[in-house]
């Protein structure tokens, strides 16, 4: 009785007034929701535009979660998901799924209330939507293969260049002594061979205005150069 009422009196009430003026260390769920760290695994999300039908995850997981049904696609002979479960009542959110996954295509948001009713709710199927199957217009094919043969042109005249600059850039100088003073420019500065590179391929006679442009400017330094050492 002794210790009820004293000692372990005072030491109890210390304790709660010592809580009495602090942050609080409860919340009122689920008026308010808790804050959840960065890399906290709630719900399991899966994206179909971004999978490529690995099932690289089907295999990884341990509690056999996941399961997809595939067709492989007539015109491309590329497979493609037709549909994707998640069974979340047998998922322990291991990561090891997203772990895997090469395209990104799975990812756990916050989303932790995954209580149903039913057991069989828990289960999430993503369908396949219509507008993945919709082909891409023709323009913007023949826009994208354009842009694709230009950075091709570019890529290969830029490894040209670097490859046997005075031999290439001859072309749009008068002699091959401004030949090799463009080279030395255009060696030093990746940036300015970015720029010149497009305009070698698409108007020659601009690109001989620049070059010889770039030439005259290196020589008028070079002669300011000799002549502030001179003096």
């Amino acid at each position: 009785m002794v210790g009820v009422f004293g000692k372990g009196l005072v030491k109890g009430m210390w304790t709660t007034l010592k809580h009495l003026f602090g942050k609080d260390l409860t919340i009122q769920y689920p008026e308010e929701m808790p804050y959840l760290q960065p890399r906290y695994r709630g719900h399991l999300i899966y994206e179909m535009g971004a999978c490529n039908v690995c099932s690289l995850c089907i295999r990884t997981c341990p509690n056999d979660v996941l399961s997809l049904e595939s067709v492989r696609d007539e015109e491309t002979k590329k497979r493609k998901v037709l549909s994707f479960t998640i069974d979340h009542q047998y998922c322990m959110f291991c990561n090891l799924c997203v772990e895997a996954c090469p395209t990104n295509c799975l990812y756990f948001n916050h989303d932790f209330e995954l209580s149903q009713y039913e057991r069989d709710e828990i289960k999430v199927v993503y369908e396949r939507p219509a507008e993945l199957d919709i082909k891409v217009t023709s323009d913007v094919d023949e826009k994208t293969e354009a842009e694709d043969k230009k950075a091709k042109q570019i890529r290969n005249m830029t490894n040209a260049v670097k490859k046997n600059p005075t031999q290439v850039l001859k072309r749009f100088v008068a002699d091959e002594a401004s030949a090799e003073i463009l080279a030395g420019i255009l060696m030093s500065d990746e940036a300015k061979l970015e720029r010149f590179v497009p305009i070698m391929i698409d108007d020659r006679e601009k690109a001989s205005k620049v070059a010889q442009a770039f030439v005259a400017k290196e020589l008028k330094q070079g002669q300011k150069a000799e002549g502030g050492s001179t003096e």
